[in-house]
């Protein structure tokens, strides 16, 4: 081969370099926001830097199969709606749509790697994490971040952000755009893996990190006392100690009084007790309807029906199940009225 046509392979070569480089850098860094869903997976991350590299290498190899719902006061499993595959404008629904109070705090539901953060034209602020199993787990439309950065190592439990509704959903309902991705990217319906809430002693716990943590933890206490109350008195009831910022506001913070039309007593109610506070009682529990609820018959006449459909109740929130009505469920019910 001469020298002429050692140089003419040589620049063919080049060529290719140049062409096919871009080509394959493009491939592994996806635009990131890009109008459908975040579909960058944690294979791709493992091309980020060394210290995130070995944080995400250190989560577990399984994934979290029954996930804790992220927002962490106001939602319940009854409170979620399939939407996920939904026709949005453009593009299917790659996520589920938890409705829930602005300013609600989201936490992680499991151990997990900040990925990315930021303020995207469709998610609005947003936060993705790499989470066990090689998924990713991504929060959008949030109204405020947390004190996070990309690479950060956090536990179940550790603060996102608050519920919002940024980007996209500024004319919605406040809500959190919650998505699973696998490892390449591709959106999984978080729908049937959201099967549970975490216990109060946890939210409790995870509550104190974060109003430690917090700008002004009086205002954010202020704010979830007298949007959850009922959550805050079952806590009590149950010997939960409260963080001292909310504390002091159930103590300040006036609840609603509940007026009942033909009066009430203050003793304790059970098996063989009659009159209109046992109505009251009734009545309530009916339209919970939880457990035997449906059974009961709002005469006054508090009996095994009764009874029953009233342990199911204090099952259901986290009170003594012992069919009485004593202060601390009456408390409680008086919150939810």
């Amino acid at each position: 081969m001469n020298k002429k046509t050692v140089q003419f392979v040589a620049n063919l070569s080049l060529i290719g370099l140049l062409v096919v480089a871009p080509v394959s850098l493009f491939a592994n860094h996806r635009d990131y926001d890009d109008g459908d869903g975040f579909g960058r997976g944690t294979s791709d991350w493992r091309y980020g830097n060394s210290e995130m590299r070995e944080n995400i290498e250190d989560l577990d190899n399984d994934p979290v199969e029954d996930i804790s719902i992220p927002v962490l006061f106001g939602v319940g499993l009854k409170n979620l709606t399939r939407n996920f595959g939904d026709q949005r404008v453009g593009h299917l629904h790659e996520g589920l749509d938890i409705m829930a109070a602005e300013g609600t705090p989201i936490v992680s539901p499991t151990d997990a790697v900040v990925t990315r953060m930021g303020d995207g034209s469709g998610s609005g602020l947003f936060v993705a994490t790499a989470v066990p199993g090689d998924e990713s787990f991504v929060y959008m439309h949030l109204s405020e971040l947390a004190d996070i950065d990309e690479g950060d190592v956090l536990e179940a439990g550790d603060l996102i952000g608050y519920v919002g509704h940024t980007g996209n959903a500024v004319a919605a309902a406040p809500h959190l755009h919650f998505e699973i991705r696998d490892e390449d990217g591709d959106a999984i319906d978080p729908y049937p893996r959201l099967t549970q809430v975490f216990d109060l002693d946890d939210t409790i716990e995870y509550l104190e990190k974060i109003l430690d943590d917090a700008d002004d933890e009086d205002e954010l206490a202020e704010f979830l006392v007298t949007k959850f109350r009922s959550v805050f008195i079952t806590a009590m009831a149950q010997d939960i100690d409260l963080p001292d910022a909310t504390q002091d506001a159930m103590e300040t913070i006036v609840a609603p009084v509940v007026v009942v039309s033909y009066g009430s007593s203050t003793g304790t109610l059970r098996v063989g007790s009659r009159g209109p506070e046992v109505v009251i009682l009734q009545n309530f529990l009916v339209k919970k309807g939880v457990g035997s609820a449906s059974r009961v018959i709002a005469d006054g006449a508090f009996g095994p029906i009764t009874r029953q459909a009233l342990i199911d109740y204090q099952a259901s929130v986290g009170l003594v199940a012992d069919g009485i009505y004593g202060p601390k469920s009456k408390a409680y019910v008086t919150s939810q009225m």
